[in-house]
């Protein structure tokens, strides 16, 4: 006999984790299906920016990513080839009662959430595979698992990744803008000598260089080249090509790092960016990676699927349950989406495509920032205090092509 619930999420991560422990909390029946046993080191999603802190604190998980080891980063300092430090951006500032971006390692911090879903009341199932929507109202909802199974609902929520089972079988297509820059990450340990009040930026070379502490001297660094890197830290001595890659000249403390040991593995992503102006079928809504994704290279792949979230949640509060009843929704995030690409954009173009002028498009973009640049600096700033903040007039594309065409002075 199938079970009923209010709402079935399929994907227990980051998304469909916070989205189950936000319903179950009001008292809504909700089953949650998760394809892993463990959370697996997915090498991205680990430093939140700080409009996404603020909606985790409208969700109610803000506390339970700090109960859990979360790692709070008030300032990032910023690091230029031929400057050394050249400024800082102030984290705490970005919204009002919110300390930082949070850094926590993605598989804990999924853990974490999909623990509080169940303690909220959410039914939790794991090793879920196969998968299958059957048209119908409610939806009925088909699955392998260790018992088999089946559920039903007026409402089901495809929170399943980028490659999302849900979003294929609704028929629903994303868009695509494909990449000009790949990034590569690697969780590293034993930088107890490097300080974790700060998060670091370092633009040097051919590459820009990341590193987001989550205390206890881990630190999650990464590196983003152009598309002529697409496989420079692959194969089995690509750990090692990327520690040695990960010394920057002009971050003082670059040493240290060549002496930290990896905690996971290493991996490359494009930075491809991919949108749908409808994340939403009759009795299916999409939200996080299933309903697009940004670019990287800017981090905002958990603040978009705690925004995604903290809607559709107040959405299915106030009643929502029908594919019109998500409209608002759609609008609201294709614009959203369109905004963090042209930011995603422009510092991809500033920092990691390959390009004969990249020291000219550094120092044109330093020069702006430093100066609090009307046409550039709100852009910029919008991926930390969230891209709705930035003035509609910046995104008509002018500035990345000064960005492109940047020349020094002769």
């Amino acid at each position: 006999m199938a079970g009923v619930s209010d709402v079935v999420i399929v994907g227990g991560g980051i998304a469909g984790a916070s989205l189950a422990y936000a319903l179950a909390s009001q008292g809504l029946g909700v089953t949650v299906l998760e394809a892993s046993l463990t959370f697996e080191d997915r090498v991205r999603g680990e430093s939140m920016q700080v409009w996404g802190v603020k909606e985790a604190r409208q969700l109610g998980i803000e506390k339970e990513l700090l109960d859990a080891g979360a790692h709070v980063a008030p300032v990032w300092k910023q690091y230029v080839e031929g400057v050394g430090e050249a400024g800082e951006i102030p984290m705490c500032l970005m919204a009002e009662g919110i300390p930082g971006s949070l850094n926590m390692r993605h598989p804990d911090a999924c853990q974490a959430l999909i623990d509080a879903a169940a303690r909220a009341g959410a039914e939790v199932i794991r090793g879920v595979r196969d998968v299958k929507l059957n048209a119908g109202s409610p939806v009925s909802v088909t699955y392998t698992a260790a018992d088999g199974g089946e559920v039903r609902a007026p409402l089901v929520i495809g929170a399943d990744g980028r490659n999302s089972s849900v979003r294929r079988q609704t028929g629903i297509s994303l868009e695509r803008q494909e990449p000009v820059n790949y990034i590569a990450g690697l969780l590293v340990e034993g930088l107890e000598g490097i300080p974790d009040d700060h998060d670091v930026l370092v633009g040097e070379g051919d590459l820009f260089s990341l590193m987001f502490h989550q205390g206890g001297g881990r630190a999650r660094l990464y590196l983003c080249s152009g598309l002529s890197g697409r496989h420079r830290f692959s194969g089995p001595e690509g750990t090692r090509r990327f520690l040695a890659a990960w010394k920057p000249d002009c971050y003082p403390l670059a040493d240290k790092v060549q002496s930290a040991v990896a905690a996971g593995p290493c991996a490359t992503y494009p930075g491809d960016d991919t949108w749908t102006d409808t994340p939403f079928a009759e009795g299916v809504v999409l939200i996080g990676d299933a309903a697009g994704y940004n670019d990287p290279v800017i981090g905002q792949g958990l603040s978009i699927a705690l925004r995604d979230t903290r809607i559709v949640r107040d959405l299915i509060l106030d009643g929502a349950r029908r594919m019109a009843d998500f409209a608002s929704y759609a609008e609201e995030r294709l614009e959203r989406m369109r905004r963090l690409r042209l930011i995603a954009d422009v510092l991809g173009a500033t920092e990691a495509e390959d390009a004969d002028n990249r020291q000219a498009r550094r120092a044109f973009v330093g020069e702006k920032m430093a100066a609090m640049d009307p046409e550039l600096f709100p852009l910029l700033a919008g991926s930390f205090a969230g891209p709705e903040t930035v003035p509609d007039e910046l995104f008509d594309g002018s500035i990345l092509e000064r960005i492109r065409s940047a020349q020094l002075p002769s």
